[in-house]
């Protein structure tokens, strides 16, 4: 067998393959999307990024990849030439085509569908780990990365695979939906100052005896792998869905940085709920988000608001922390949702006001972007960047300007795009 570069002269022999295997295939059901695909392959052709396996004049695999995206974009193989070594072939030429220092994705099935077991054996041979659930031409499917030797986000990401699996096998039978939102899916993850967030739906009530041992999972995790810098910054809620929809009192238990407990209530913040809705990743279970509401402009002004209220009451004192740049890009957070509606990074948001000169003290603000890009190198040193009393004047002067954002929108009753 033989490795080759798609050429034209092939595209009928490739397209007879399809043919045979377009059953394993979602979106290839109908003559027009089925010619769709010929011409996406001809293109693909074009840019050499089209690779196929000969025997003789029997074309036994094709892949297509992406340079532009870094992924692997489809592969299939005859029935009769698998388990003979043509879909590792086709992997090896299309990763030596590829950035391996970046991510390199893939899409394949799920876990509990059938036509996943080869894929995504093959896909973990190479080092692709499970990442968000995804769906694709309406049909369910799983995200795969391939990430840089070194990655942090892969050590990440398995610690979070690795704690979703735990949770999952402690609420057999309830059907949880597991999903992953704030700075860990914005791409603003900050090990030594972000938390990981997640949220976690039941079909059913947790009993006493789930609500005890998910209450004590992070601590047993930690035990279990002592050096793990991941598993102590989980938080969120896990909780009955129907419980939550209604906001109504049900055993839920919480995660927080002050700690853990079993409680009947969980408060999910406008922002929270909005970036939810419009960014979340979905780790495990159904998606069931077509059954909550985006929050509406009133709703996130009013979290908008409280967050004012806190700057005005809190942000004040003569010790610095991580925290206190924070109340900076919170800041520009609220003032951005003000005047579009979206939910950003606090990176982002950062930048953004320093683009639109928003913030009265831009140097304190690119000391505070330079902490939060940065946080384990500076965490030791805070109070000799700045004094503390500048950086809360310079938080108080920023909400001076948030403020007038709200009076401004209270005034003309804005609603977001």
């Amino acid at each position: 067998m033989q490795l080759l570069y798609g050429a034209i002269e092939d595209i009928d022999r490739w397209m007879d393959l399809v043919k045979q295997v377009r059953w394993n295939f979602p979106g290839l059901e109908t003559e027009t999307a089925f010619k769709e695909h010929r011409e996406t392959v001809l293109k693909f052709m074009g840019k050499r990024q089209a690779i196929c396996v000969k025997d003789g004049s029997r074309i036994a695999g094709v892949m297509l990849f992406s340079r532009g995206k870094n992924m692997i974009c489809c592969l299939a193989v005859l029935p009769t030439y698998r388990r003979r070594g043509v879909a590792s072939m086709l992997m090896d030429e299309a990763l030596k085509n590829l950035d391996r220092s970046k991510e390199i994705s893939v899409s394949t099935f799920r876990a509990d569908d059938e036509k996943g077991a080869a894929p995504r054996a093959l896909y973990e041979k190479y080092g692709f780990i499970e990442d968000r659930l995804i769906a694709e031409m309406n049909y369910p499917n799983q995200k795969y990365i391939l990430h840089p030797e070194g990655s942090l986000r892969k050590d990440r990401q398995l610690a979070i695979n690795s704690m979703v699996q735990r949770i999952v096998n402690k609420l057999s039978g309830l059907r949880p939906s597991v999903y992953l939102y704030g700075s860990s899916v914005l791409d603003d993850f900050r090990l030594g100052w972000s938390d990981i967030d997640i949220l976690v739906l039941t079909d059913g009530h947790i009993s006493e005896e789930q609500a005890e041992a998910l209450v004590r999972l992070r601590q047993e995790m930690l035990i279990e792998e002592p050096g793990n810098p991941y598993y102590r910054l989980f938080e969120g809620g896990i909780l009955p869905l129907d419980n939550f929809l209604t906001k109504t009192p049900g055993r839920t238990v919480y995660w927080g940085t002050s700690g853990e407990r079993i409680t009947n209530t969980y408060v999910f913040d406008s922002f929270s709920a909005a970036q939810l809705i419009d960014q979340g990743a979905l780790l495990y279970g159904k998606d069931i988000r077509d059954k909550l509401s985006r929050p509406d402009f009133h709703e996130l002004y009013a979290a908008a608001l409280r967050h004012y209220e806190t700057i005005r009451k809190y942000a004040r004192g003569a010790e610095i922390s991580l925290y206190s740049f924070g109340w900076l890009m919170d800041t520009a957070r609220c003032i951005y949702t003000l005047r579009t509606g979206g939910i950003i990074s606090k990176t982002d948001a950062a930048e953004w006001a320093l683009k639109n000169n928003l913030c009265p003290d831009a140097d304190i603000m690119k000391t505070a972007l330079a902490v939060r890009k940065n946080p384990l190198k500076y965490k030791s040193s805070l109070q000799a960047l700045i004094n503390a009393d500048m950086l809360f004047k310079a938080v108080q002067r920023f909400a001076d300007i948030l403020e007038r954002e709200l009076k401004t929108n209270l005034k003309q009753n804005l609603s977001y795009p």
